[in-house]
Parts: C-alpha cells; sequence; structure tokens
C-alpha cells in the first residue's frame, strides 16, 4: 500500500468517525443499544454517555421515546442509577445542609455535586418539599409578599427583643426571609425600615469626622495603626462597617485620618502561605482534583480551581478583611461557586446563592481524624490567637 493509499484510508477513517450513523428509526436505535450494550453496560448509563459524549444517543432517545429511561426499557434492559431509599435520601439531605449551612433547593443540590439526590427525592417523596420534611426542615418558602416578610421580621424582632442582624437571621436558619427582604427593598436597613424597627447601623450616627476620630482615638490607645483584625477580635463591626461603607477599602480609611496603613494588614506573609499550604493538602487528602492560582485573563490568580464543579476557593486568615469582597466581584462571574475558606473571622451577607463561607469549625471536623494535618490546624491557629499580646488586649477592653 503506497502513501496515498494510506492518506485516503486515514481520511476515510476519520470521515466515518465524525459521521456517526445517524438512527432514523426506533428499530435501528434498539439495535445499536443492544450491540453496544454487548460491548460494556455502561452504554446503558446516562451520564456515562454525556462523558464520551455520545450526544446522538441521548438526543435519539428523547426524540423516539421521550427520555433515557424509555429508550432503554423499551430496548429490554433496565436503566443504571443509584438505588436510593429513603434513609439514604434523608441522610443526603442532612450532609448537604450541614455543608451549606441552609436549607437547599432542588436546583442547588446539583449545581453542588449531589447529582440524582433531587430526582430520587421526587421519586421517593413525590416531591422535594415532603423530602425536606422527612429530613426534619422546614420546607423553602415559594411566594413571598412584602406584607409576609414584614410580618416575619416583626416575629422575630418579638422574640429576640431587639431588630435582628443579617447574621442573626442567618443563625435562625432565616435565609429565605432575608433573600425575600433584600430582593423587595433592596437594603437590609430599608427591610428593617419598612418594618418599623430600628436600623442595626444608622450612618448618620457614623459620619466621616466620627469614623476618623475614632480611628486616631484608637491609635493613641495602641501607640501604633489599629489593623482591621484588631478590630474584629474586640467586635467593632460598627466602626469597620461605617469606614468600609464611606470608603473604598480599610487602608483609604486609615489614610484619610491621617494614619499610615501597617503592611500586611491581616497577617504576615509566612502565616498565610501556612494555612494556604494546609488547605491545598486537606483537598489532596480528601482526592479533590485541582488546580492551584489558575489564571483567569485580565482578573487574577484564584487560590484554588475546581475544574469538575467549577468551583473557586479563596484563602483566607480572616474572612473579615475587605479584600474578601474584592475577590468575590473578581472571581463571581466565572465559577458556578465561590467558596472562602478562613480560619476566623465573621463572614458577611452577601445578594447571591454562588457564594459560601467555610469556617475554621468545618475544616477541622474534616481532619479530625488524620493526626497530622490536624496538628497542623491547632500550630496555625495557636500562632495566630498568641499575635496578640497581653498588652494589645489590655487596651482592646479599655476601649
Amino acid at each position: 500500500m503506497n502513501n496515498k493509499q494510506k492518506s485516503n484510508k486515514n481520511f476515510s477513517f476519520k470521515m466515518n468517525q465524525k459521521r456517526r450513523l445517524r438512527i432514523r428509526t426506533k428499530e435501528e436505535f434498539i439495535r445499536e443499544i443492544k450491540k453496544l450494550s454487548k460491548t460494556s453496560r455502561k452504554y446503558l448509563n446516562y451520564s456515562y454517555l454525556r462523558r464520551i459524549k455520545r450526544s446522538d444517543l441521548l438526543y435519539e432517545a428523547v426524540k423516539l421515546f421521550g427520555g433515557w429511561r424509555n429508550a432503554v426499557k423499551a430496548a429490554g434492559f433496565r436503566p443504571i442509577q443509584k438505588g436510593w431509599t429513603e434513609k439514604e435520601i434523608i441522610n443526603e439531605i442532612r450532609k448537604v445542609f450541614s455543608e451549606i449551612e441552609y436549607v437547599p433547593r432542588s436546583k442547588e443540590v446539583i449545581k453542588l455535586g449531589y447529582i440524582g439526590l433531587s430526582t430520587a427525592a421526587r421519586r421517593r417523596f413525590g416531591n422535594w418539599t415532603n423530602a425536606l420534611i422527612k429530613a426534619g426542615f422546614k420546607p423553602l418558602r415559594k411566594n413571598w409578599t412584602k406584607e409576609e416578610a414584614i410580618k416575619q421580621l416583626r416575629d422575630i424582632y418579638l422574640k429576640l427583643g431587639h431588630s435582628p442582624s443579617m447574621n442573626e437571621l442567618k443563625t435562625l436558619n432565616k435565609y429565605d426571609l432575608l433573600n425575600a427582604g433584600l430582593k423587595f427593598f433592596g437594603t437590609y436597613n430599608n427591610f428593617l425600615r419598612s418594618a418599623r424597627l430600628k436600623v442595626v447601623l444608622e450612618m448618620n450616627k457614623w459620619p466621616k469626622s466620627r469614623i476618623m476620630a475614632e480611628l486616631q482615638r484608637i491609635q493613641e490607645v495602641l501607640g501604633r495603626t489599629p489593623r482591621r483584625s484588631e478590630l474584629v477580635a474586640t467586635k467593632r463591626h460598627d466602626l469597620i462597617n461605617a469606614a468600609e461603607t464611606y470608603f473604598p477599602c480599610w487602608s483609604e480609611a486609615l489614610i484619610a485620618a491621617g494614619l499610615v496603613p501597617n503592611s500586611g494588614v491581616v497577617n504576615d506573609d509566612k502565616s498565610w502561605r501556612e494555612w494556604e499550604n494546609l488547605i491545598f493538602d486537606i483537598l489532596q487528602s480528601q482526592n479533590i482534583v485541582f488546580v492551584k492560582h489558575k489564571y483567569i485573563k485580565g482578573v487574577g490568580y484564584p487560590d484554588v480551581y475546581i475544574p469538575s464543579e467549577r468551583k473557586i476557593i479563596e484563602i483566607k486568615i480572616n474572612c473579615s478583611d475587605n479584600s474578601v469582597k474584592e475577590d468575590i466581584r473578581k472571581y463571581l462571574p466565572f465559577c458556578e461557586k465561590l467558596e472562602i475558606w478562613y480560619l476566623f473571622g465573621k463572614p458577611f451577607g452577601i445578594l447571591s446563592n454562588k457564594v459560601y463561607f467555610v469556617g475554621s469549625n468545618r475544616i477541622r471536623e474534616w481532619i479530625k481524624n488524620n493526626k497530622i494535618l490536624l496538628n497542623r490546624f491547632y500550630e496555625i491557629k495557636n500562632k495566630e490567637v498568641n499575635k496578640c499580646d497581653k498588652r494589645t488586649k489590655k487596651s482592646f477592653n479599655s476601649w
């Protein structure tokens, strides 16, 4: 066989590969399925066909039989799928809740990687709401009105004896109420005002002059420029929120007050690098395939990218740092899910069901049976705690 004949043969083979036989009738489809099943029963699995890009079979199954399950049954086979029991479904729903810390919607569990859970729940319990009830959760309210949202907020106010903060609503698992309030009224304070409740932070009580005066006073107490993480540790969220509402970032608030920003406001590079390396090792111990510092053109280098889930993880010593907001703004358009893994700090409210905060308690729980990783975790945490010496802590108490 000469070179020209070989070339023609290769070209013909490639064309046949591209021009895969198009199935036109039900009989032809059934013959194809039976033929493939003799090679491997994996061909009876919907997910497997998607993975190997046999979209022609999936398309014809819908066209001829109304769906893949019906097509496989017509060929005389039982579709390959996970056989969910009621107990497994309930346990899986509770597992999802423990990970994201709120009751998920049916569509969310698919994005979170729990393939088949919502379908199995509907098959076993009739619908997702019934499955949530069986798992011990209160179903999500789907049809909120302004009046219902205000009434629910006022009921919580009467129980607490004060206007609830956004974080308090989250602690009470009132994410649906919070989302409804933000949807109807734009901001949380507007939601509170509509319910005739006192707002949590009134900006007219924190003019720029007072913010700068307070920062200068704290500098005099410490003898140096205060770090943002130090104010978080002493629960001065009122000052932090006010400063970051008026100014683009913490450093600019310090500059406006005539102070010199600290280098490495949140932590030193060594501690941060140790924390980042620990998170990388934790992900590897969980057999998670990820990319470190994947470059997003014109945007930056997120700490972790998980291709299978299109998920980005940003690693922080302190989740209260203002850089977190900037990272969310930058990376959220480029992923299906964005997680902030942090050692300490106070997560803030964000109007997106794609953003999740993963704290030290949950991270520690994942590695509780791995002594090496757990020891590294405590070493880093203790090092950060010890950074505040007794003199500084005493000064904090005098504020």
